[in-house]
């Protein structure tokens, strides 16, 4: 009986067994993504060059007709552009190349032949055409013992492939292969640019080794929809290529041949790396990690163009896969396969000759950038100037348009790097100042150079500080300004740039408000909240329900464990509108402090224990009022008996009967003040500038 195992394998022994290939299973094993919508026109191309190479044709040409649906036309459309819209649903590649003869139809009908492996080829790109398109015909012209044969068959999804096939002796015509993709598919079709140039600039870029060689037959891309004919030649030497330099490296003793490549089409929007096999693209990536590199640069002629650099090595033929779409290599290096080279080595290696063939273009845009960064840091960013010279290292990580904005950020990051790196460098030096084995007239050199970082640090720390405050202190003017309108802002604006409304101390840290505005001693306090009945504040017993814009439980001088009040003063800061005058009485800011300051006293202070106490009658309080000095406001300052500044700019006095020490500070004179307290470092950072008055 005869064994099941020998009736499964028979038909892969010798002695007539054959294998075959189900076609449409095959192309369900294909991909062609839709970004690539042309990529069975470039693999008919690579056929029709295969066979003019083949064919030794010195005067090889090939001709690719656009097909288009002329349903889709705008039906004014009578000029070529507007013809150039109508959607293309198919392509015919014909050449004069060797033709379909015994040989090579034998190969076609032979999955994934290996007939041009030594090129990269994998045997299975004709494939691609059933993915793509609905129907594929093919007519060739070939010689046979001296006389000229036709052969003809439909490329199908089913069974073999083939279908129609027909060859017989031909009456007429030439050598050569007709190809014809039709019934583009949606997706493709969609995806697929439609004017005539960029295919045309697609067709160059992807077979530029071709256009580059001194053997490259004529190549026609004709649209006759479009009246449009253009020789793929010309135009690569018109519009492409105007300088190209072939360069060979190893990496990991595998070679590489590199070419560099200067395109001056507008079609191609970037800078890129292309992994090649034979003298087809593989894939093509965004060139990055390239420093000043502008999206077009210019050459010794002053001419625009973007940078190509194409690879090819046998590593990367031996290695693409199937569908050309990659290759079987690792994307970084692996440890168990050390000698392996990796797609990772192979950027970082080719990284590294592009920088060093494009640096004549990038030295003078270098230049500039730095020159521009300097000039930041001259009038922006004072912060970073005692410690300019530690962050050059990052000036080539800055894109040559970057905004101010993001010059601050990676300066800023570098900033903190540098910090980083000095807070390791200092535990490294309080182990060695522990250790027998320390030198220590090299551990003294060590010690004043990192002295010397910290001290360029603290600087930058105390420019980054005094450049906050100034930007403050100029939002601040902005917002009093009058607006477009002709109002302006509301008290609530301003309110919340001296502190956020409606928090307290407990949720905002010290850098998150800007007290120092009214008095630097308010930054240290016990407690303070802002915009909140006076029955939540922390420290206070009080069902009153009355809110303070800001009150402020102030630090006491003493503490002990006697039952003191834990604070020693109470502050009550108050905001009114700009340039206000329409207040009714109920509005006077005079009687509203005083108000707060009696709900006060009516309450109890909170002792650390719980427990409450009343508040002693010489608590101080003192109260601001923030406002614009307008008639009204004079009136009522005049009414409660405070006095005008020497500066004419507010008032000031002191209530007896309340312990309450009362000032007015116009808006023109919080910002004047602010300036005049910080003047002498704002001009030492440079920072000093005229303003317009309030």
């Amino acid at each position: 009986m005869e064994n099941i195992y020998d009736r499964m394998l028979s038909p892969y022994k010798g002695g007539g067994g054959t294998v075959e290939t189900d076609v449409e299973g095959r192309i369900k094993n294909i991909q062609v993504p839709v970004s690539k919508p042309l990529t069975p026109l470039f693999e008919a191309i690579t056929n029709s060059l295969d066979a003019i190479e083949e064919a030794k044709e010195p005067e090889g040409r090939i001709e690719i007709e656009i097909i288009r649906d002329k349903n889709t036309l705008f039906t004014d459309a009578t000029s070529s552009s507007d013809r150039q819209l109508a959607e293309i649903v198919g392509f015919i590649v014909h050449d004069n190349g060797i033709g379909f003869d015994e040989r090579n139809y034998h190969e076609f009908n032979v999955s994934d032949t290996t007939v041009k492996a030594k090129q990269g080829g994998k045997g299975v790109g004709r494939f691609t055409w059933l993915v793509t398109f609905d129907k594929v015909e093919i007519e060739s012209i070939y010689v046979e013992d001296g006389q000229n044969k036709q052969r003809k068959f439909l490329f199908c999804p089913r069974g073999s492939g083939i279908e129609n096939h027909s060859c017989q002796d031909a009456t007429g015509g030439h050598r050569g292969t007709i190809v014809y993709l039709t019934g583009y598919k949606e997706k493709y079709r969609k995806s697929c640019p439609k004017h005539v140039d960029v295919i045309a600039a697609y067709i160059v870029e992807d077979f530029l080794d071709v256009f580059l060689g001194s053997s490259c037959p004529k190549i026609m891309l004709q649209d006759s929809m479009a009246n449009q004919y253009v020789d793929l030649d010309g135009f690569y030497h018109d519009q492409m290529v105007s300088f190209s330099k072939l360069e060979t490296i190893n990496i990991k003793s595998t070679s590489f041949n590199l070419l560099h490549v200067q395109l001056h089409s507008t079609h191609i929007p970037e800078h890129r790396m292309y992994f090649c096999t034979g003298y087809r693209v593989v894939f093509r990536e965004r060139l990055t990690g390239i420093p000043n590199l502008t999206p077009r640069l210019k050459d010794k002629d002053d001419r625009e163009f973007v940078y190509a650099v194409y690879i090819h090595s046998p590593i990367l033929d031996s290695s693409v896969n199937a569908d050309r779409t990659g290759f079987n290599l690792f994307e970084q290096g692996d440890s168990l396969f050390p000698d392996e080279v990796s797609l990772g080595e192979i950027r970082n290696k080719v990284r590294e000759h592009c920088i060093e063939y494009l640096s004549p273009y990038t030295q003078p845009i270098k230049a500039k950038k730095e020159e521009r960064i300097r000039q930041f840091v001259a009038e922006e960013g004072a912060m970073y100037r005692p410690i300019f010279k530690r962050l050059e290292g990052v000036f080539d990580h800055i894109e040559p348009d970057a905004t101010d904005d993001k010059i601050d950020l990676q300066l800023y990051e570098a900033y903190h790097d540098f910090q980083v790196v000095l807070r390791k460098e200092g535990r490294d030096l309080l182990e060695a100042s522990t250790s027998s084995d320390t030198d220590f007239d090299e551990f003294e050199e060590h010690l004043e150079e990192y002295f010397a970082k910290i001290s360029e640090v603290n600087r930058a720390d105390l420019a980054r500080y005094v450049t906050h405050r100034k930007a403050i202190i100029e939002f601040l003017r902005h917002q009093l300004a009058r607006k477009d309108d002709g109002g302006y802002s509301l008290e609530d604006k301003i309110h919340s740039i001296i502190f956020p409304r409606s928090k307290t101390s407990d949720e905002v840290s010290f850098e998150g408000h800007n007290l120092w505005l009214v008095d630097e001693r308010l930054a240290f306090h016990v407690f303070l909240s802002s915009d909140k009945p006076i029955s939540q504040a922390n420290h206070l017993t009080s069902d009153s329900k009355k809110e303070p814009d800001i009150l402020i439980f102030d630090k006491a001088v003493a503490f002990s464990e006697t039952p003191d009040v834990p604070f020693s003063s109470i502050t009550i800061i108050e905001f009114k509108k700009p340039q206000r005058n329409d207040y009714s009485d109920k509005e006077n800011p005079f009687v509203q402090v005083t108000d707060y300051i009696e709900e006060i006293r009516k309450g109890k202070a909170k002792l650390a224990d719980g427990r409450g106490m009343p508040i002693p009658a010489n608590l101080p309080f003192y109260c601001y009022i923030l406002c614009d000095i307008t008639p009204k406001l004079e009136r009522w300052a005049h009414q409660s008996e405070l006095q005008k500044t020497p500066d004419e700019l507010g008032f000031f006095g002191y209530k007896r009967q309340y312990n309450a020490y009362c000032e007015v500070i116009s808006y023109s004179k919080l910002v004047s003040d602010a300036e005049k307290r910080h003047l002498a470092f704002f001009e030492k950072l440079g920072l000093s500038r005229t303003f317009p008055k309030i």
